[in-house]
C-alpha cells in the first residue's frame, strides 16, 4: 500500500514519546488524545467516537469503520473493565498492541487513540496504588486517560486530580469527571463543572 506525504509526516511527528519506543517500526498512527481534542476544535463542529475495546473483534470492527469513515477514533476501556482486576481480555496494559497490530494487519492510517477511561479514584486511600500504577499504563502505550475522582465531594475531587496530575506526561489526554450520571442527586451543575475546571 502506499502512503500520502501527510500520513508520512503525521507518523514522523505525531506519534508520542511511549508509542515511538514501544512502537519503533510501526506504521500506526497512535496519537495523544490530546491530538484528537485539539484537531476537533480547530475544525469546529466536529466529534469523535470513543469505542469501548473490550475485545479484539470490537477493536478490529472499530478500526475499520473508522477507516471507512475516515474519522479519527478513540480506543478505550475503563478501570472496572480492563484494570489490574478486570473481567475483558483486553486491559490497559495489551490494549495498545492490540491496536497498533491491527492498524498495521489492516493498513489503518486515520489517527487513534489510547485511552484508559474512568481510572476510578473512590477515596484518599486509592492515590498511593495510583501513583504507582497509572506511569504503568502510558508505558504499556496508553495516550490518554480520564480520572475519576466524582465518588469524592468536589473539593476531594479536585485535590486527588492535582495529585496524579504530574504522574501524567505533559503530551497526553487528561481528562476528569464531575458528579453524577444517574442517581438520586441528579446531574452535575455548571457550577460543580467550573470549580474543577478552574481549580485544575
Amino acid at each position: 500500500m502506499s502512503y500520502t506525504a501527510d500520513f508520512e509526516k503525521a507518523l514522523e511527528i505525531g506519534r508520542p514519546p511511549n508509542i515511538k519506543a514501544l512502537f519503533p517500526n510501526s506504521r500506526a498512527l497512535l496519537v495523544s488524545g490530546k491530538v484528537i481534542d485539539r484537531a476537533l476544535l480547530a475544525k469546529g463542529k466536529a466529534m469523535t467516537m470513543a469505542a469501548n475495546g473490550r475485545n479484539h473483534l470490537v477493536i478490529r470492527g472499530a478500526l475499520m469503520a473508522a477507516q471507512r469513515a475516515q474519522a479519527a477514533l478513540i480506543i478505550e476501556i475503563a478501570r472496572s473493565e480492563g484494570g489490574a482486576s478486570s473481567y475483558c481480555p483486553t486491559n490497559y496494559w495489551n490494549m495498545a498492541r492490540q491496536v497498533d497490530a491491527l492498524c498495521n494487519e489492516l493498513a489503518i492510517t486515520v489517527p487513534v487513540a489510547i485511552h484508559a477511561d474512568h481510572y476510578g479514584i473512590k477515596s484518599a486511600d486509592d492515590l498511593p496504588f495510583a501513583r504507582t500504577e497509572i506511569p504503568s499504563l502510558f508505558d504499556a502505550g496508553i495516550t490518554s486517560i480520564a480520572i475519576d475522582a466524582s465518588h469524592m465531594l468536589d473539593d476531594d475531587n479536585l485535590l486527588a486530580s492535582i495529585d496524579l496530575n504530574r504522574f501524567i506526561p505533559s503530551w497526553a489526554g487528561y481528562e476528569t469527571e464531575v458528579g453524577e450520571i444517574k442517581g438520586t442527586q441528579g446531574l452535575s451543575s455548571a457550577d460543580e463543572a467550573l470549580f474543577l475546571v478552574k481549580g485544575l
